[in-house]
């Protein structure tokens, strides 16, 4: 029987991995937390990977911490214990494996960003050490079993952390509080939780190896995702634009080409609006 190691079990995303995989009645040895198993010890890693004999692993932990992860230096020691995870998976006699990763991983791109033409050219630590786990799965895998790897672009849905964008203006308007927004005309391509999960799970019971983008490709403007919002929550007076400035790192547009993945039978299936209603409504 197959069996499923899952790190970051606990997270936005991994439980809804580990709900999937249940109700799919697939043995389930999840890693919720540092308190359950810290994955930046070498040594805990050992041990987790000698009691779970996982056949498949999905890694999903990761520093998340909005406005930090983009630079901290958390991500050199995440991508450290990410490496030995990885070696530690298939010497044990794991198979598959599939990791988390980020559209921050490409360059700067005009175009739809897809997995054979766009570099990855990363211009942030969070990217670098994102896209040099990616090279490092592959790597390990070679010569014992397969590995994929989810480009992750934005997910967002209930639950989502505090302090990213749709969460901070659905919060704001909920306490009748003025939302402060840069000039809200990036585009990006937002997905809903759920479709994020169910990609994971499909790149971990698909047998092709390489690197897939996550994502609706489509992209929808700031403004665009606030507009929705307020049709949900009304006080649209609450919400600034061009009330801040925008960060460092805020490229006009990161869109996706999904092809690959719609290749192996996966498609998001929740839109803009019904996710925007979905999140709200469980606010």
């Amino acid at each position: 029987m197959k069996k499923v190691l899952v790190t970051g079990a606990g997270g936005f995303i991994g439980r809804r991995c580990v709900a999937l995989l249940a109700g799919r009645g697939v043995e389930v040895h999840a890693v919720s937390s540092r308190k359950s198993c810290d994955l930046l010890d070498p040594g805990a890693i050992d041990d987790l990977v000698g009691r779970a004999r996982a056949t498949h692993l999905l890694h999903l932990a990761w520093i998340a911490e909005p406005g930090v992860f983009w630079s901290s230096p958390a991500n050199l020691a995440w991508l450290e214990a990410g490496v030995h995870l990885a070696r530690r998976f298939f010497h044990a006699g794991g198979i598959r494996a599939v990791g988390a990763g980020s559209c921050a991983e490409y360059a700067t791109s005009a175009a739809p960003c897809s997995e054979a033409a766009t570099p990855l050219e990363p211009e942030t630590l969070y990217g670098e050490a994102k896209a040099a786990m990616s090279f490092a799965l592959r790597a390990a895998a070679r010569g014992r079993g397969s590995w994929a790897w989810a480009r992750l672009f934005f997910p967002y849905g209930p639950g989502e952390p505090p302090g990213r964008f749709i969460p901070s203006v659905i919060g704001g308007l909920r306490r009748g509080e003025r939302v402060d927004c840069t000039h809200g005309r990036q585009v990006r391509d937002f997905i809903y939780v759920d479709d994020v999960a169910a990609a994971c799970v499909a790149l971990l019971e698909a047998d092709a190896s390489g690197a897939y983008n996550v994502a609706c490709g489509e992209g929808h403007s700031l403004r665009e995702v606030a507009a929705e919002i307020v049709r949900e929550t009304g006080r649209g007076e609450l919400v600034r634009f061009d009330a801040r400035e925008a960060p460092a790192y805020d490229p006009p547009s990161v869109v996706a080409d999904i092809a690959k993945i719609r290749a192996l039978g996966w498609t998001p299936r929740v839109g803009l609006r019904e996710g925007i209603r979905l999140t709200v409504g469980a606010a």
